[in-house]
C-alpha cells in the first residue's frame, strides 16, 4: 500500500512539473493576431515577396485578410500554433453573411475562412471579387 501511494505521490508530482514546463513554454495556447500590424507582419513571414500596406482582422483574432502593394490579397488562418496564409487568385470565392466574410480560396486545400470583419466585410468581399476581373499575367 505504501509503494503505491509514493507511486501516486510521484506521478502527481511529475505531472505537475509537466504541467509548469507547458505553462512555461505557452503551449496549449490559442494563437490569435493581436491587430493589423500583427496580421501585416505574418503575411510577410508566410510570403517574402508580399509587401503588405493594409489588413483587416477578424473580431476573434483567429484569421485576417491583407492586401500589400501590388494589390494582392492575402488571407491568413490559423494553423496549430502557427498561421498559414495564401495569396488570393481568380477563383476564389466570397461570401457575406451579416459582419462575415466568408472566403474560400482557389486553392480548395487551404479550406473556406471565416473573417467577422464587421462592416468592412462587404468591402473585401467586393475588392476579392475584382481579382476575378483581373487579366492574367
Amino acid at each position: 500500500m505504501e509503494g503505491q501511494t509514493l507511486q501516486l505521490i510521484g506521478s502527481l508530482a511529475a505531472i505537475l512539473v509537466l504541467a509548469g514546463i507547458a505553462w512555461a513554454l505557452k503551449l496549449g495556447h490559442s494563437t490569435r493576431i493581436e491587430g493589423a500590424q500583427h496580421a501585416m507582419a505574418l503575411a510577410s513571414e508566410a510570403d517574402s515577396g508580399f509587401d503588405p500596406v493594409e489588413a483587416a482582422v477578424s473580431r476573434d483574432g483567429d484569421g485576417a485578410i491583407v492586401a500589400d502593394k501590388a494589390g494582392r490579397i492575402m488571407v491568413l488562418r490559423g494553423h496549430g500554433a502557427q498561421f498559414a496564409g495564401r495569396v488570393l487568385e481568380p477563383g476564389s470565392a466570397t461570401q457575406v453573411e451579416t459582419h462575415s466574410l466568408i472566403v474560400t480560396p482557389a486553392d480548395r486545400r487551404y479550406g473556406p475562412v471565416t473573417l467577422d470583419l464587421g462592416d468592412e466585410a462587404q468591402a473585401w468581399a467586393l475588392r476579392i471579387d475584382a481579382l476575378h476581373k483581373q487579366p492574367d499575367a
